[in-house]
């Protein structure tokens, strides 16, 4: 469904149509696709799929500016609940340079906050001119000089979001995609948090969840990977086990991470995983002590320590190998 909601005057004082297309739209599938066809791998996948089918219960987006009724300019949004990341910002490059792009997203940005949204994600160049635009439209960095940004509608929304509240374990969804990001993002926890998803940190999952969500789908992968979500519908946790390919026979690892007001129901999201019948191993940072406690509660065992492993944010961080089976 294609919704006009308004017009913006370009530097060329060109009007531009702003308006959005709801996803799946078979009207407009083959433009959405073509436009944005340079995207290319699992990004494709996912345009691809949105536009002729609906995912699960996740909300895709694309904000278009059109001139003389050709899309010129696109802004796309995944979303569930009143959390999103925002993505695929693309302007043809013989229409740059004359505020399309802008001019868009106040339209895209007056539209999340009118469906009341709660949180947008993106990831750009730190100090970029990308960066500034999205600055003024009050996306901040989520850590210091930092590309990922984040936009809280309202100053208390993590808190709110993460507050303690009754959880369980839930296989994952489409979307899940940008909650998980949500998860993700938060500040002052574990640095190592996913080795399948090189997630070292808060870090922007647009592409590791999209990566992963591929792999359970098309790939011989293990089934086995579970969510933590909140009886507010706050992804607070995950539990990924996937195929370590370096040793053989081939073992498995998991990559934990949770929130640390839910640490009481990660034994749960544990008993749900259906771990494979090989040897299981997780990687734990050393300031990851929560994580370590857990995972010894649930069976797994110290097996050794990786002396200076890796480093983060000028920090060195010692790697603590725990095992089962």
């Amino acid at each position: 469904m294609y919704n006009k909601l308004g017009e913006a005057v370009l530097k060329t004082e060109e009007r531009m149509e702003v308006g959005v297309i709801t996803a799946p739209d078979a009207p407009h599938a083959e433009e959405v696709k073509q436009f944005l066809g340079h995207k290319g791998g699992n990004w494709e996948w996912h345009i691809e799929r949105c536009v002729t089918e609906g995912l699960d219960a996740l909300e895709t987006r694309f904000y278009v500016g059109k001139l003389d009724g050709r899309v010129i300019t696109n802004i796309m949004t995944v979303e569930h609940e009143g959390i999103g990341i925002l993505g695929h910002v693309f302007t043809l490059p013989n229409q740059r340079r004359k505020g399309a792009c802008k001019g868009v997203m106040g339209y895209q940005m007056a539209d999340f906050r009118q469906r009341t949204g709660r949180a947008l994600y993106l990831g750009t160049g730190y100090n970029s001119p990308p960066y500034y635009i999205y600055h003024s439209f009050g996306f901040e960095s989520v850590f210091p000089e930092s590309g990922f940004m984040k936009y809280y509608v309202n100053e208390d929304f993590e808190e709110n979001y993460f507050a303690p509240a009754p959880a369980e374990p839930k296989s994952v969804e489409w979307h899940d995609w940008p909650k998980v990001t949500a998860l993700s993002g938060i500040v002052g926890w574990d640095a190592l948090r996913s080795l399948a998803w090189d997630v070292y940190g808060p870090t922007n999952m647009e592409g590791g969840f999209l990566g992963f969500k591929h792999t359970l789908e098309t790939e011989d992968a293990y089934d086995a990977a579970k969510l933590l979500v909140t009886s507010e519908g706050a992804i607070v946790g995950w539990a990924t086990v996937s195929r370590d390919e370096r040793w053989q026979p081939a073992t498995a690892v998991l990559d934990l991470f949770f929130h640390p007001n839910f640490a009481d129901a990660v034994p749960a999201l544990l008993s749900a995983v259906a771990f494979p019948d090989v040897k299981v191993q997780c990687y734990v940072d050393s300031g990851a002590e929560q994580k370590a406690a857990v995972l010894e509660t649930a069976g797994f065992t110290c097996e050794g320590r990786f002396k200076n492993q890796f480093a983060y944010q000028g920090q060195a961080y010692d790697v603590l190998v725990f095992g089962r089976g």
